[in-house]
């Protein structure tokens, strides 16, 4: 049980990766949320350069990919945590 709930508070949705990538992509704010920080850095300092602005297009269209990997990455660290922790192991 405490997994599932700390699995919903900390899960990405893609609808609203997709509103990221779209509106904030430019900036690389989605990688952000992703927790991607070299990435989002990278788009950040290419901004200006409008390539990081058609990478956000590609992104927007992959991001229920990005967001299962990292849904994914999240379960385990989750799992790894409460068995660390847990008393039955």
């Amino acid at each position: 049980m405490a997994f599932e709930n700390e699995f919903e508070l900390r899960c990405r949705q893609p609808s609203l990766g997709v509103v990221y990538a779209l509106l904030l992509g430019w900036f690389g704010y989605h990688r952000f949320w992703l927790k991607e920080r070299n990435n989002g850095i990278i788009y950040l300092i290419f901004f200006w350069t409008l390539l990081p602005a058609l990478f956000s297009i590609f992104d927007a269209l992959c991001m229920r990919e990005l967001c299962t990997g990292y849904n994914n990455k999240l379960a385990k660290q989750l799992y790894d945590d409460i068995k660390q922790i847990s008393p039955y192991s």
